[in-house]
């Protein structure tokens, strides 16, 4: 008898133990401000003083995975990676791309698969769409962005694809002519 109860306390408190660690981890509630300072938070901690504003946030179909693409004070956009908890909370997993680039290619694994992300800056919607090859695969795909200055698109990659990262990515107007990166950061700095 005594061993029984001795296990049930056992149980009980690991349980507890586990739901103390699960909402410390999952503790970022589930509205734009929270998320705003809570990215922030993550992409300082080495005392850097990064200022972003959240712009977008965007859920992976049905996966527990949200993208949040952001900007920082000097115009750069970045991405963060956050997962939704079962208490509707949110953890980062991982941030980036708030450098220089006016579009990044980022690969996100999911519960639901491999997704290829696309996020960045259309200036004067000169871009109207982006073709996305796979280095090390023979796979690839278009990516409409023609409607917004800012964007954040993603794709579920098939199953099959083994290295989804890094890609090579190609610009097309509204006419389906190729545009050199060069024009698009001309057109980035004069706006």
């Amino acid at each position: 008898m005594r061993k029984v109860i001795f296990l049930f306390i056992f149980g009980v408190v690991a349980v507890v133990g586990y739901l103390i660690y699960y909402f410390n981890q999952y503790h970022i509630a589930n509205d734009r401000e929270a998320i705003q300072l809570s990215i922030m938070e993550w992409m300082n901690h080495d005392s850097e003083s990064i200022e972003i504003i959240v712009k977008e946030i965007v859920q992976l179909d049905d996966t527990s995975s949200y993208i949040v693409l952001f900007q920082t004070k000097n115009g750069n956009v970045g991405y963060a990676h956050l997962i939704k908890g079962w208490n509707g909370k949110f953890i980062i997993v991982s941030s980036g791309g708030y450098g220089t680039n006016i579009v990044s290619y980022e690969m996100i694994k999911t519960n639901d698969g491999n997704y290829g992300i696309l996020f960045g800056k259309n200036p004067e919607l000169i871009v109207d769409h982006i073709k996305v090859e796979l280095y090390y695969e023979n796979y690839d795909y278009i990516v409409d962005v023609s409607t917004d200055e800012l964007f954040v698109e993603y794709k579920l990659l098939p199953a099959e694809i083994k290295n989804p990262f890094p890609a090579e990515l190609t610009y097309f107007d509204k006419e389906q002519l190729m545009i050199e990166l060069s024009h698009i950061l001309i057109s980035a700095k004069e706006s």
